[in-house]
């Protein structure tokens, strides 16, 4: 990976956690997530490809098992986008499948907790986690759903996740997809379990080699660009 490209991805989720903590110590609120705690881990997670060289690099170094199982997991993933990319609720019917990501340990924590993406930095809550596990929440009726609605406030949404860390992160990821077009010239922005996967690929790795248009078509090739949940490149 770049080592100007390695330094920004860290400085960027160096300045996310903390404002984040800042952001909750002026708040007074104490966050429920904690280790071992992977109810949204499910999720369909997106990073741009620097996050994914700096994820993937990691991976390399320090957790071969983990990178195995991405290996494995890569090649459905990027068939999935290829094929359900254009449905408009794709990433919700995902999510309420409860694949849990590979990246996670037999235990149920992060395998790569130090390098994981703006995207899961910026998902938290101070509820239950219970709320967090797939299908959960839209299946509360009756006082069960009232009690759940009455501990929403204002700082919450959607649902009952701290709004201001995912605006963070989300803000935060921008600047650095930015920064990467200005050193790179380009990013590419995609799932993140297909990304990394993409990444130990000759075809990529050559097409990354060679700049944008390269990439652009290797990923066409792939059926893996355009619609609401396809990748992004430029």
């Amino acid at each position: 990976m770049n080592p100007s490209l390695h330094r920004t991805v860290a400085k960027a989720h160096e300045r996310l956690e903390r404002r984040t903590a800042s952001y909750l110590a002026e708040r007074g609120i104490r966050v429920s997530c904690g280790y071992g705690c992977y109810a949204c881990c499910s999720a369909w997670v997106v990073v741009g490809l620097a996050e994914a060289e700096y994820l993937r690099e990691a991976l390399e170094a320090h957790q071969p098992q983990a990178l195995a199982r991405i290996e494995a997991e890569g090649p459905k993933r990027l068939a999935r986008i290829a094929r359900q990319k254009h449905q408009p609720d794709f990433p919700t019917r995902y999510f309420l499948e409860n694949r849990p990501c590979p990246l996670l340990t037999p235990e149920g924590a992060c395998s790569v907790h130090a390098y994981r993406p703006l995207a899961c930095r910026g998902l938290l809550t101070n509820l239950s986690a219970r709320y967090c596990v797939p299908g959960v929440v839209p299946a509360l009726r009756g006082r069960e759903k009232t009690a759940y609605m009455a501990q929403l406030k204002p700082w919450h949404g959607p649902e009952h996740y701290l709004k201001v860390p995912w605006q963070l992160s989300e803000r935060t990821a921008q600047k650095l997809w930015a920064t990467e077009q200005q050193e790179r010239g380009f990013t590419v922005i995609g799932e993140l379990i297909g990304l990394i996967f993409l990444l130990g690929q000759r075809d990529f790795q050559a097409a990354l080699q060679e700049g944008l248009e390269a990439v652009r078509q290797t990923l066409e090739k792939r059926r893996l660009l355009g619609g609401g949940h396809g990748f992004w490149v430029g």
